[in-house]
């Protein structure tokens, strides 16, 4: 994630929006003072402490259950991933660059997308497991 961002943040901010994918997908470059999307401008310090917890709660959650799943260790690796990317930036800058720009949503970066996805992959494990285990109890 912090590849994608040092090079968005290393453009002149007159080259900005560009165009990726007409009337679609734009590169643009704003900051975020607050979360994802937008939400709750100018509470860094909360964010930097949450992003911290998170953190250690995914290693904690990692190493006490050591769940062997391919899928799910990913899944960990993407939510890792991305809040350490945004915890950096919020430290280090004060602020998260986001610089993504799909039409029909809000402006976010790489880091927002790795929280997004791993979380996605985290519910469909959970609903899997969860259908898996109504089969096994039916067959009982």
């Amino acid at each position: 994630p912090h590849f994608s961002k040092y090079f968005v943040n290393s453009r002149p901010q007159d080259i900005f929006p560009v165009e990726i994918i007409p009337n679609f997908i734009y590169l643009t470059r704003i900051t975020n003072t607050g979360a994802a999307f937008g939400l709750f401008q100018g509470w860094i310090n909360v964010f930097i402490i949450i992003s911290i917890i998170a953190v250690i709660l995914i290693i904690v959650l990692k190493i006490k259950m050591d769940i062997k799943s391919v899928i799910y260790n990913i899944a960990l690796g993407f939510i890792l991933g991305g809040a350490l990317g945004n915890l950096i930036d919020r430290v280090i800058h004060r602020e998260v660059t986001d610089f993504i720009h799909v039409v029909f949503w809000a402006v976010f970066n790489v880091a927002d997308s790795f929280i997004v996805i791993g979380f996605g992959i985290m519910i469909l494990i959970i609903i899997r497991s969860f259908f898996k285990k109504g089969a096994a109890k039916k067959i009982e």
